[in-house]
């Protein structure tokens, strides 16, 4: 019963150092993808901030995440970090903005393009060493 107990404290402790390895790689796995999630969230506050321009132009937080679930799998694929990330923004931020233009006004449609442009060339300055 002692030799169980031993053996099961042995197989625990291996275990939660694999598990300890395995968050470090998690970790720097998610680090290398932050640009992505900061084009997207840059992405969601220009599309969110539309209301502001006229009231109609309401789009869900849900309606966002499908979209780039979408894109995820459908953008090009890649084995190199720094490609993979390119594939992602590129086609999220088409995907995005062909989707979005589809429901404005032609009216809106140009001064969407000029803020949409303007927070993804000033605000991925923000990322840059």
């Amino acid at each position: 019963m002692l030799d169980d107990s031993k053996r099961t404290s042995d197989e625990i402790k291996v275990r939660m150092q694999e598990s300890e390895v395995t968050e470090k790689e998690i970790d720097r796995t998610r680090e290398v993808y932050r640009p992505v999630a900061y084009r997207a969230s840059v992405l969601f506050f220009t599309i969110i901030d539309l209301a502001v321009i006229d009231p109609m132009y309401q789009y869900s937080l849900q309606w966002f995440a499908n979209l780039f679930g979408s894109s995820v799998d459908n953008s090009g694929k890649s084995n190199e970090p720094a490609v993979r990330i390119k594939n992602l923004n590129d086609h999220f931020t088409l995907s995005l903005y062909d989707n979005v233009c589809r429901s404005l006004f032609e009216k809106h449609k140009l001064l969407f393009s000029l803020i949409l442009c303007a927070k993804i060339l000033f605000g991925d300055k923000a990322l840059d060493p």
